[in-house]
């Protein structure tokens, strides 16, 4: 038998890092993995950004995760001797004059400062970008290249003989006060990070999950490589093209763009650029999202050998580096897991 302290399922961006920081904190790990070609983490756009949504606000807990953030992957990608982040500001067109007076006062404040890096009042003079009234450049913001981060780690793990590519069979589990016990492997604890197949796991399909699809457009166009465009939809320069995302639908949770979903991607993309541009491909995935847009994390309340590190949403690369050392510190007794993200709250 295989002796483990953690057993991990699944090897997205939850998984991988939690993985990661586990061995870090000197714990012995084991990665079981589906390999296949449609994840969340592999779909996703990898966008950082500290200040979200249509009324411009800071995200959550953007004082904590942000001022570290880039130098956490920088770091990590010294370990993995590969290159996966970008840092890149964004740039947010103001709607209206009213919202740029707003800025105009906010940017300067505490609050906000840090992650303001010019307050444009005038248009940028983009080809093509819809911008009478300027914007906001943001500061702290850019996008990790997810498939390439997990390959490096899929091969960190491999090296350590620490991965394993199957799918996992959940009645070959057996679960008692002192381990759990899977096939050949004795660990301490498993923690599911399955993404969005967390729905079909009998330990935690009960949990108020609310799965989102989300469509994009890559696109040749000549807009610069070197901003984020941020308005109704993100347009990022990626992989010698542009991704535009992204949609939002509830209902059909597959991997198959939709002729509505695409139309809908094009028709907001006018609203912030009218150049030209040429439509290279379009791609969905479907996202762990959560019934109050937080997190999922922690132990099972009748088998607390059962662990969950889920729902990270479309804020998977600034919230996963966090909530994976507050877990290990947690497991190793110096911590806890803040109640907006225990799993524990979902209980009825």
């Amino acid at each position: 038998m295989e002796k483990v302290d953690y057993l991990i399922v699944g090897q997205g961006i939850a998984g991988s890092l939690l993985a990661y920081e586990l061995e870090q904190a000197g714990r012995r790990v084991l990665v079981l993995n589906e390999e296949k070609k449609n994840t969340s983490s592999n779909k996703a756009a990898g966008i950082y950004n500290p200040i979200t949504g249509r009324k411009l606000v800071k995200t959550w807990l953007a004082d904590e995760l942000f001022p570290g953030l880039e130098g956490y992957y920088l770091g990590l990608e010294q370990t993995l001797g590969a290159h996966f982040i970008y840092p890149m500001p964004i740039y947010r067109p103001f709607f209206n004059f009213e919202e740029q007076n707003d800025w105009s006062v906010k940017a300067s404040e505490a609050e906000y400062a840090p992650f303001v890096k010019e307050l444009r009042a005038k248009s940028m003079q983009l080809p093509g970008v819809i911008d009478p009234v300027g914007g906001l450049v943001l500061a702290l913001c850019g996008y990790v290249n997810l498939p390439v981060m997990l390959r490096h780690l899929k091969k960190y793990f491999l090296d350590k003989g620490a991965y394993r590519a199957e799918v996992f069979q959940y009645d070959q589990m057996t679960i008692n006060e002192r381990e759990v016990t899977y096939k050949d492997i004795v660990a301490e604890k498993v923690i599911f990070c399955e993404g969005p197949m967390a729905v079909n796991n009998p330990y935690w399909g009960w949990l108020p999950f609310k799965l989102v699809k989300g469509e994009i457009l890559e696109i040749d166009s000549p807009l610069p490589t070197d901003l984020i465009l941020n308005r109704g939809v993100f347009v990022l320069p990626k992989n010698g093209h542009f991704s535009v995302g992204s949609t939002y639908d509830h209902a059909q949770l597959d991997y198959e763009p939709s002729e509505s979903g695409i139309k809908n991607l094009k028709d907001r993309l006018g609203k912030l650029y009218q150049g030209e541009y040429a439509v290279v491909s379009e791609s969905a995935g479907v996202r762990p999202a959560t019934f109050d847009r937080r997190p999922l994390i922690g132990f099972h309340q009748d088998l607390p050998r059962i662990g969950i590190f889920n729902g990270f949403g479309t804020k998977g690369v600034s919230l996963v580096p966090y909530f994976a050392r507050q877990l290990v510190n947690y497991l190793n007794g110096d911590g806890v897991i803040i109640p907006e993200v225990n799993v524990s709250r979902a209980i009825k």
